[in-house]
């Protein structure tokens, strides 16, 4: 017999049918026994919206106030505003639901077993409609429009920075559409303007109706060697073509071969490279279908050589489509110098990383956004989780870690932008420490987009797993239906970022190659000496200036000596992304005095934070910090400030069970 409260009758009218029913009584508890929870009531936390990601990001909005005029900034921050209440709206969770759950697939044979004249890519509606909003936005565009004069890369990526957590990974063509369209506008000087190349950058920086644009390079011999390239390019140009120049499709170039990556599949034409017959690497531009006159002299479209092999099964960006591809004849323009492929395509890499860092913090600030909602209105033992010290320090630690990264993106992000468009006249004295024009810039430049790519992404990616973690079981979920506070989501396709664009062991090496060869330390070190000259609080400038000269002679002592010094790597990268960072934070607190900005400073370059320990050279950093002594419980009160910017309240959490017949210490 069951125990009364568990008691089941069976009822009277479904007798006898084969699949009974059951009316349950649920008895009342004795006398002193809470009621018991049930599926529908009990205990049901509710956790508060995001807000605005634009208004309620201190550290987004005081960097755009350093690095945009006033004038500028007036006109974008209602855009900005407008577009950051989009990003988390309704609309914007539905298509990034749809896209989560309607994963790309391929279609190539009709019912009949015939093969379709281009092989069918079927991607969500969800995705194309978030391409469609970022475009309307200008997040490809917005670079190239010259709306915002030398400005309008910085311009480009505050959008960027608020649509890549609500992308649902479409920041990756967006990033390679951009990337493609700085690469042709660098062809367009000398062209004629019926050259295939200004319909090309005109339809990759459309905001209706754009193109997108992907890369093919990798390959099965090597991922990021692509000197190991078996694509081949004959020179085959057609005996007539359309017009003055010819059409897109219509390229002198026939390229063969098979890649093994292709992201963004979807793309309507694609930068790849391939050999010719001298050997080396070229590259090349086509369009991924061609327009034929069938038998009865009509127009139609079919594939221009490209066969899809099968799509990559991924643990996340699971949303984008990315192949495997066949290239058979692909009728293809050389792009840029011939035997000059990689140095042409660097011009492309140079804006993808700088995309790909925005994404990383993007993404690492929204699951922030999502972990401090949650400890909002959660409680533990009695006690409100906000506030709890060991938490709290979590929280304001991460935020530490973001503002510095934050201030190393954007300053990339400016250098990349007056790299192209000359650095503005009569900048404020308060500006950021920008290298000279020239020799001096474009070194700096390539250090820090290699660094600030392979930096940002690591930390971003360790930092969402702490989100998630901070939420508990729940933050471990990954409903496709509920993308707001999805949190695995965001970790699951930021650790993307960590390989594409080169892994942290490639573009370590590529940055400690790139300092000493001939003599880029001397000139990237006049700059950094020169940046960390004008922090005025001198223990700050003490422990820059010691960290710079260790690191600086530890790569010195091992420039002729190249394995060495590849062997470190990544503690050179990571130790060189600290000083910067430092340098950037406490040039930017002391110019308004503003008193988080100087504990964020003091926090990064007195005691070493930043979230680089495991990777930096740990005697070089830690050897050369100062004893600063600071109350605990006003670094506490720190903490609360810098996480929910107010005081930590009279009432915050204890930590432990105060009350003492339920302690069990």
């Amino acid at each position: 017999m069951p125990h009364a409260d568990e008691k089941c009758l069976k009822s009277i009218g479904e007798i006898g049918q084969s699949v009974p029913t059951f009316t349950c009584i649920i008895m009342a508890p004795p006398s002193g026994l809470a009621v018991p929870s049930t599926i529908d009531t009990g205990f049901m936390l509710s956790v508060p919206q995001l807000e605005n990601p634009f208004t309620s990001d201190d550290s987004y909005q005081r960097v755009l106030e350093w690095y945009l005029p006033l004038s500028v900034l007036n006109t974008v921050r209602p855009k900005l505003s407008q577009f950051a209440d989009e990003a988390i709206s309704e609309q914007i969770h539905q298509w990034v639901a749809n896209a989560e759950k309607e994963q790309p697939y391929v279609k190539t044979h009709d019912v009949w077993g015939k093969r379709y004249p281009y092989d069918k890519l079927i991607t969500s509606h969800g995705w194309k409609e978030i391409g469609k909003w970022g475009a309307k936005n200008g997040v490809m565009s917005l670079a190239y429009e010259g709306t915002y004069g030398h400005y309008s890369r910085i311009v480009q990526h505050a959008f960027n920075y608020t649509y890549s957590a609500s992308s649902a990974v479409y920041s990756c063509p967006t990033s390679m559409t951009s990337g493609a369209a700085r690469l042709m506008a660098k062809q367009l000087p000398g062209l004629p303007l019926e050259h295939p190349f200004h319909e090309i950058f005109n339809r990759l920086t459309a905001r209706e109706n754009h193109w997108v644009s992907s890369q093919w390079m990798t390959e099965r011999p090597g991922g990021s060697d692509v000197q190991n390239s078996e694509t081949v390019a004959v020179y085959s140009p057609l005996p007539q073509k359309t017009g003055k120049c010819g059409r897109v499709d219509e390229g002198d170039w026939l390229v063969s071969g098979f890649k093994f990556f292709s992201s963004a599949t979807d793309c309507n034409i694609a930068l790849t490279l391939a050999k010719t017959e001298s050997g080396q690497l070229s590259l090349f531009v086509a369009p991924t279908r061609k327009t034929i006159l069938d038998s009865n002299g009509k127009e139609r479209e079919v594939t221009n050589g490209v066969r899809i092999h099968r799509l990559k099964v991924k643990m996340g960006t699971k949303q984008l489509p990315t192949a495997e591809l066949e290239l058979k004849d692909v009728r293809a323009w050389l792009v840029g110098p011939a035997d000059r492929g990689i140095a042409t395509i660097a011009q492309l890499l140079n804006v993808t990383r700088t995309h790909n860092f925005i994404t990383a913090l993007s993404c690492w600030r929204r699951g922030m956004a999502i972990a401090k909602s949650f400890a909002k209105t959660r409680t533990t033992i009695n006690q409100p989780l906000a506030t709890f010290p060991m938490h709290l320090r979590l929280l304001s630690s991460m935020e530490v870690k973001h503002r510095g990264l934050l201030q190393f993106a954007f300053f990339t992000t400016a250098l990349l932008g007056f790299a192209d468009d000359k650095t503005p006249e009569n900048l404020p004295a308060l500006y950021a420490p920008l290298p000279d024009s020239g020799e001096q810039m474009q070194v700096v430049l390539r250090t820090f987009t290699a660094t600030a790519k392979a930096v940002i992404c690591k930390v971003s990616t360790v930092c969402l797993q702490e989100c998630q973690e901070a939420m508990g079981g729940v933050g471990y979920m990954d409903e496709p239906d509920e993308p707001e506070l999805n949190v695995s989501r965001l970790l699951r396709d930021t650790a993307a970022n960590m390989t594409w664009e080169g892994t942290t062991n490639v573009l370590s090496s590529e940055v400690v190659r790139h300092l000493l060869n001939k003599d880029h330390l001397d000139i990237f070190g006049a700059w950094i000496e020169r940046a960390i000259g004008s922090v005025r609080d001198n223990r700050f400038k003490q422990v820059l200036n010691s960290t710079w000269k260790a690191l600086r002679q530890r790569l010195l002592a091992k420039k002729n000596k190249l394995s060495l010094a590849l062997a470190e790597g990544r503690q050179s990268m990571f130790t060189l992304a600290w000083i910067v960072s430092g340098t950037l934070l406490a040039v930017d607190a002391q110019r308004d005095g503003n008193t988080s900005a100087t504990e964020i400073a003091r926090r990064w370059i007195l005691h070493g934070e930043g979230g680089l320990a495991e990777y930096v050279f740990s005697d070089i950093i830690y050897g050369n910090l100062p004893v600063d002594v600071q109350d605990e419980a006003e670094r506490g009160n720190w903490d609360c400030r810098l996480v929910w910017g107010t005081d930590l309240p009279k009432d915050a959490a204890a930590g432990y069970r105060i009350d003492a017949k339920l302690s069990k210490l």
